[in-house]
């Protein structure tokens, strides 16, 4: 971690209100997403297979969602958000960068998380479609959304929090989960975060609009790991010379990187 990255740090630590915690921030995120599954589920009645199917479309919409915001909001300043894209950039990619991505104290996940009025604003959201699919279609239907919104965004806190964790082999050895714990980190690096890896989950809309710094296909993208082989010449170009120019040595090295 540099000075400066230091010096960041310890500043919105002691700018974070002496009421915050994080186990509580964390806390309420889990009992909220939970407890709006636990009601949803409840309330089906012997769904049928096409029913379930519904899953299928909303999983890619939801990887697209995740995808557009964090491309054209999370990343770009737009009228009428530029809060959240302050929050995101000068906060979230200034407390987190591709030198040091690990969290420590409980205020730390203050910029780690989103506020805790996210996941209640996410899984309201879904209600007016619900709302229509109930009646047009079938009450099991309206609940799936449901359970499937507050599902997507535990998903999405989740698999974010797991690419914050770090020197950790059984993660880096876990497929899938290597493979977005990898882009995230690629996605701080600070020559590449507004170009590419902005799938917080799976890489699907990276691969599909070639925002991904992979040149692989989808199924080897999917199954990267945490190897940097396979990077877009340029953006490894631009990934290397950074530390280059620092005179520093990259922090988070490639695993087997020349073997091919």
């Amino acid at each position: 971690m540099n000075n400066k990255q230091k010096t960041y740090r310890q500043e919105y630590r002691d700018s974070t209100p002496r009421w915050y915690r994080g186990e509580l921030h964390l806390g309420f995120t889990l009992i909220f997403t939970f407890g709006a599954i636990f009601y949803c589920w409840r309330q089906l009645q012997s769904p049928t297979a096409w029913e379930w199917m519904l899953l299928i479309p909303m999983f890619l919409f939801g990887n697209y969602i995740e995808w557009a915001a964090h491309r054209y909001i999370l990343h770009r300043p737009v009228k009428g958000l530029r809060t959240v894209y302050q929050r995101h950039v000068n906060s979230h990619h200034r407390f987190f960068t591709h030198d040091d991505l690990s969290f420590e104290d409980q205020k730390d996940w203050r910029a780690l998380l989103f506020p805790p009025f996210a996941p209640v604003m996410f899984v309201l959201s879904a209600v007016p479609v619900a709302l229509i699919l109930g009646a047009v279609w079938s009450a099991n239907a309206g609940y799936m959304v449901v359970i499937f919104m507050a599902s997507y965004y535990l998903m999405y806190e989740g698999l974010h929090t797991l690419s914050h964790v770090e020197n950790s082999k059984f993660l880096d050895n876990l497929p899938l989960i290597n493979t977005v714990r990898r882009m995230h980190v690629i996605h701080h690096h600070p020559g590449l975060m507004q170009h590419r890896n902005f799938n917080l989950t799976f890489p699907i809309c990276d691969v599909i609009f070639g925002t991904s710094d992979l040149e692989h296909g989808f199924w080897r993208t999917m199954f990267n790991g945490a190897k940097h082989h396979g990077m877009r010449p340029a953006d490894r170009n631009r990934y290397e010379n950074f530390y280059k120019g620092r005179g520093a040595r990259d922090p988070w090295p490639p695993q087997e990187d020349h073997e091919e």
